[in-house]
């Protein structure tokens, strides 16, 4: 059987964002029944493996940034190389708000390193699993479903380098790695609740184009293989078999024609301690790059989940055109080495979204369905 399942971020239930704009405090019982509402539905249309949306959070890294202290300046997030070159482009988004500078004359500004990392937040991260683990048993008490698991993200070190600028450390090096050390503690708490933990790093594909556009493929190779030790020194007490990694190019809306092949990363990429491997497939920028498997070998230990829906996208993927593109990827790997997914998050910050609520749940419909299709005919 092909599984399904998706990146992390999903759309705030209407209600929800229908309180933040009112500017109404959201309690907790508030987030557990939206919560509640978000993994009925996921359970409802068949995922394997769902998670929280990322609900109780602004974005996939800030709630994690919160639970370390030392980030006490403001620094600007990088402006992607793509938007850099297509001025006229990048002024109709003067006013969004995200982890990306879109526009350089409307900078966004992120937490910086200013002293000492620790790590202080975990009182909040168990109290974030334990609403979603606990909402989990009863939803799934309730259904009877028993073909799901659950994963929670969380970004890997390379990530939080990549957006939130150095200002106390002598070097990146030793940034990297004190973050490694404070981030294996938030593993390891993930971990221990017996749920899957997927690390995002955007870093080691999107950050060549962004706060790493100054230099070259080869030294940007050197960068993430270092990125990449880190990561997995502080994965090492996690089972990589309960263990997934989340790369992309970037979620937001740029033209990605400055995007790094996945040739030039593959390599690096497959060195990742985690054994499941969620990539960016599908969109217009890289939906050949399943070719890549034909030409380099993904080791054999490793469980491939491409990204058969667009996140930026509302037109809605037909079923056969999720079935045609797994079956790609099959035919390489076999059925039992894909996982049919998203490419990246629907709402990777609370006010950002590209697809309407409505619509990802339709994606995500036809996702499934099309993995069943693509099951159907092996």
């Amino acid at each position: 059987m092909i599984k399904s399942t998706h990146v992390g971020s999903l759309p705030r239930p209407a209600a929800m964002i229908a309180q933040q704009l009112r500017k109404e405090q959201i309690t907790n019982a508030d987030l557990k029944g939206y919560l509640r509402e978000l993994i009925d539905r996921q359970l409802s249309i068949g995922l394997n493996f769902i998670n929280n949306g990322e609900l109780p959070r602004l974005d996939y890294i800030s709630s994690t940034v919160e639970r370390i202290a030392g980030f006490n300046q403001s620094g600007t997030a990088p402006l992607p190389k793509d938007l850099e070159e297509l001025p006229e482009y990048s002024r109709r988004f003067s006013g969004r708000n995200g982890l990306i500078t879109l526009n350089p004359k409307a900078p966004v500004k992120l937490p910086a390193c200013s002293s000492p990392l620790s790590y202080t937040g975990e009182s909040s991260l168990k109290q974030e699993l334990e609403m979603m683990t606990h909402t989990y048993q009863e939803s799934v008490s309730s259904t009877e479903s028993s073909d799901s698991a659950l994963f929670f993200t969380a970004p890997s070190p390379g990530t939080i380098a990549l957006f939130m600028e150095n200002r106390h450390y002598p070097d990146y090096q030793t940034y990297l790695q004190q973050l490694g050390g404070v981030l294996q503690k938030e593993y390891e708490i993930i971990a221990a609740y017996g749920v899957m933990l997927q690390i995002d790093c955007p870093d080691l594909a999107m950050g060549r184009h962004t706060r790493y556009k100054h230099l070259s493929d080869s030294q940007f190779l050197n960068l993430i293989d270092t990125n990449v030790a880190v990561l997995n020194q502080a994965l090492e007490n996690v089972d990589p078999h309960k263990c997934r990694a989340h790369i992309c190019w970037g979620n937001y809306p740029g033209t990605h024609h400055c995007d790094i092949e996945l040739e030039t990363i593959f390599t690096s990429i497959t060195k990742l301690h985690p054994s499941y491997l969620s990539l960016e497939s599908c969109n217009h920028r890289h939906a050949h790059e399943y070719e890549v498997l034909s030409r380099k070998t993904l080791p054999e230990d490793k469980i491939l989940m491409p990204g058969v829906i667009d996140t930026t996208s509302n037109t809605v993927e037909h079923p056969e055109v999720v079935a045609n593109r797994l079956k790609q990827f099959v035919k390489i790997l076999g059925p039992e080495r894909v996982i049919a997914s998203t490419d990246c998050g629907f709402a990777s910050t609370a006010s950002a979204a590209s697809v309407s609520g409505e619509v990802a749940w339709l994606k995500l419909q036809s996702m499934v369905e099309g993995a069943r299709l693509a099951d159907a005919r092996l």
